[in-house]
């Protein structure tokens, strides 16, 4: 049982010792020289972009037509989001230029439906025990 006990306090030394040396490094790299040095190592980014561009031109050219559907697709992506936006667009405007008597109150929203319930009424007359109202 000794021996269990000892085995245990060994293993949790050691997994002490090795999170003490984890956190002396990371402490290491927070420091100023240490972000520096983490900077420095790392490839110029202009570098890295240009590798990554030149690995994309070299994949469109070896993949010719998918390249050119997925770039027709975006293509068709774009319009129709242009189109929408222009049709938004004009609907807001057109629904902003109202009636000039709509201010009136005759023309209100409630005046009007009950003017439609009436032409219905007129128009159908008897056809429904029930009063006719329309619903929305």
């Amino acid at each position: 049982m000794s021996n269990s006990t000892e085995k245990m306090e060994r293993e949790v030394e050691e997994t002490r010792a090795r999170l003490d040396r984890t956190l002396d490094t990371l402490q290491s790299r927070l420091t100023v020289p240490g972000l520096a040095e983490d900077l420095v190592g790392t490839p110029a980014p202009a570098r890295a972009m240009n590798a990554n561009a030149q690995r994309l031109l070299d994949t469109v050219k070896e993949n010719v037509l998918p390249a050119l559907l997925i770039g027709a697709g975006l293509g068709l992506l774009l319009y129709d989001a242009l189109r929408q936006e222009a049709e938004r667009r004009r609907l807001r405007v057109a629904s902003s230029e109202s009636a000039p008597d709509a201010h009136l109150p005759e023309n209100r929203p409630a005046r009007t439906d009950e003017r439609l319930d009436d032409a219905l009424e007129e128009s159908f007359p008897g056809s429904d025990p029930v009063s006719v109202r329309i619903t929305r």
